[in-house]
């Protein structure tokens, strides 16, 4: 044979072994790499879960109960004449009651084995299950929450796309005013301007808009100027690159251009839909439904907070991590799809 090796030369040589990974498919990696990035995040979760609870533990339990005191204050000014020992049976027994007594060590472990495995117990106060307390108060902030958050998104890119590829125009300048303009009034003025001008029938009389629109309204508010100004921002900077100037040069319509625009930043916009407007979320719904008299979750949390209801105060906080930790695997997962060339393994 010219060009080839005589068949016994190989002979007694034993086969090369088969990496195992080079058989395996691109999708069957991105499969391994997305479940091992999951496992990672659910892991940093429950330890940010247990982190943040016992610093509420912590600092419920080394200030003092107002509770009690505002009880035994009321009794001492309707007459009530208490002694020192009365005193402290009252303070023991409202301990107990509340299943607050023992050694702090016996307290803090009880109380954490229970939230993880979701026996949140009775509120304090009006001795409704928390599990179900807490789970109703986040669908009805969900309810004025998501409609905002999809308004502020979506009215947020098109104003800065508009700015970006059209700086010099009239009407880019004009909604941007307006945006920051809603931006920088705060909400809770904005909400009880509304309000004090409004009498209570009116209120009662329209349930939807004061609880609804005005909600969803100044919630986007507060959440639209920095989504048109982040989308400016990588707006410009990716008109300045080369496909761009292509794309430009064969002619493409404006929203041609956008659309490349966006798939381009697509990333960051969508990275801050998960950090920013969580973060600012979580300060304006405490606002929101304060104002409005609305039950979601802030304002459980508010009352729990006041009364000291640790069952609620525990509950609601661990709502709030699980959401910011699911929010941060859909923000890593959606990076391979928005980029098959982002590589997970380096999340």
């Amino acid at each position: 044979m010219r060009y080839g090796c005589r068949p016994d030369t190989f002979a007694g040589i034993p086969p090369l072994p088969v990496d195992r990974f080079t058989t395996s498919s691109p999708r069957s990696v991105v499969s391994m790499s997305l479940v091992r990035l999951f496992t990672q995040r659910i892991a940093l979760g429950l330890v940010a879960v247990w982190g943040v609870l016992t610093i509420v533990f912590a600092m419920f339990m080394g200030t003092r109960h107002w509770g009690i005191q505002q009880e035994i204050g009321m009794a001492q000014w309707a007459g009530e004449d208490l002694s020192e020992a009365e005193e402290q049976a009252r303070i023991e027994a409202y301990l107990a009651e509340r299943n607050l007594d023992g050694s702090l060590t016996e307290r803090y472990l009880e109380w954490t084995v229970d939230m993880f495995l979701l026996r949140w117990g009775d509120s304090f106060e009006t001795g409704e299950a928390v599990f179900p307390l807490v789970l109703e108060a986040t669908g009805r902030t969900l309810m004025y929450v998501l409609p905002a958050v999809a308004l502020a998104v979506v009215a947020g890119v098109l104003i800065g796309l508009l700015a970006a590829l059209r700086p010099g125009g009239s009407l880019a300048t004009g909604t941007v005013a307006v945006a920051y303009t809603l931006f920088a009034l705060p909400n809770f003025f904005v909400g009880g301007m509304a309000l004090s001008y409004t009498s209570s029938e009116t209120v009662a009389a329209n349930p939807w808009l004061f609880a609804h629109a005005l909600p969803i309204g100044l919630t986007a508010t507060s959440l639209l100027g920095g989504y048109v100004s982040f989308t400016r921002a990588q707006a410009l900077e990716s008109a300045g690159e080369e496909f761009i100037t292509l794309v430009r040069a064969k002619g493409a319509t404006p929203r041609r251009l956008a659309t490349h625009v966006v798939r381009n930043g697509a990333i960051p916009l969508f990275s801050m839909l998960f950090t920013e407007v969580f973060a600012l979320l979580v300060l304006s719904v405490f606002v929101i439904e304060t104002l409005f008299a609305i039950e979601g979750l802030g304002f459980v949390l508010f009352e729990a907070i006041e009364t000291r209801d640790l069952p609620v105060l525990l509950g609601g906080t661990m709502v709030i991590i699980a959401i910011g930790v699911a929010c941060n695997i859909i923000q890593d997962a959606s990076y391979t799809v928005l980029d098959p060339r982002v590589d997970t393994d380096t999340r």
